[in-house]
């Protein structure tokens, strides 16, 4: 199932399609050329800007948030993609919250849709960028990866049914949810740092350069390679409550609204494989169709605790 567009960007599309059939072009050259399949954010000479990527290159698109570009025809030169460094698909100071659901993968015990997911919070300042390091604070003792597919929301949104639910989606991505898991469980009690913090520490939702549209996201292959190792091996459909389950159980309490990031959940780990991070550790979370997100972990400089 893909996107479904709002009934306006329906009508311009149709409009537009039309006028370029009855220019000379094919339904088939007019439809491709109004696709906006893969958004990304990046910096050129000194400017940060949004554009199209299409194979290896990039090439702008005018406007100063994510939903303009979207809407606007690409201008300037193609660049070559190794000529741009590419940040996180969204602006974080344009997205008011990023938000998951944990233990969301089929298993033996957990077969059917859950009442209530279970939700938690990361920050505008845990996203982070493809290549980007993440930071490993000296007192984590079981931070670890989860490889997850990644909702952006176009539309604001409260109450939003099942049926609607993917037109409040303008596209998804691939992500990393680290989670220290120690901290996440507050097995310890006032001795480690809080739930929060176990999954909201800032690089801690490293995102795919590109904001992937007009795909069917439903039963793709998603992969995580620890220092080369497959780690973590699956398919979107094994998520227990489906995408359109999570948009509208979450936005019966919170308000969505657009450039907001919902990480839909990790699939199971490789028998043996799940560890602790340490410094020096590379992690790729790829999603067949998507994309990857590339991450090193790195030490945390001490700070005003003191710790090193």
């Amino acid at each position: 199932m893909t996107d479904i567009p709002t009934p306006r960007a329906r009508r311009a599309r149709y409009t537009t399609v039309l006028l370029a059939v009855l220019a000379g072009s094919s339904l088939a050259d007019a439809t491709a050329a109004q696709s906006v399949d893969r958004i990304v954010r990046f910096e050129h000479e000194g400017r940060t800007t949004w554009g199209v990527e299409v194979g290896d290159h990039v090439q702008a698109l005018p406007g100063a948030t994510l939903f303009e570009a979207a809407d606007a025809t690409p201008t300037g030169p193609r660049i070559d993609a190794s000529d741009v460094s590419f940040l996180a698909p969204v602006n974080p100071d344009q997205t008011s919250k990023v938000i998951g659901v944990a233990v969301n993968t089929k298993r033996p015990s957990l077969q059917e849709p859950r009442t209530n997911p279970r939700w938690f919070a990361k920050f505008p300042t845990s996203l982070n960028h493809d290549g980007g390091e993440i930071e490993l604070p000296p007192e984590a003792g079981n931070l670890n990866y989860e490889g997850e597919l990644v909702l952006i929301i176009g539309r604001e949104g409260r109450h939003i049914s099942e049926e609607d639910a993917r037109d409040y989606i303008f596209g998804v991505t691939v992500g990393n949810d680290f989670s220290e898991n120690t901290w996440y469980g507050e097995r310890n009690g006032d001795a480690d740092p809080t739930r929060m913090i176990s999954k909201g520490t800032d690089t801690w939702a490293p995102l795919g350069r590109a904001i992937v549209r007009n795909i069917d996201y439903s039963d793709l292959r998603l992969t995580t390679t620890l220092n080369g190792d497959i780690v973590q091996d699956g398919r979107t459909s094994d998520l227990v409550n489906s995408v359109e389950n999570l948009v509208s159980h979450v936005s019966r309490y919170i308000t969505l609204k657009p450039g907001d990031v919902i990480f839909t959940g990790t699939v199971l780990f490789e028998e043996g494989a799940r560890r602790r991070m340490q410094a020096g550790d590379e992690l790729v979370v790829t999603i067949e169709g998507v994309g990857s997100v590339h991450s090193t972990i790195v030490p945390m400089a001490a700070g005003a605790s003191g710790r090193d």
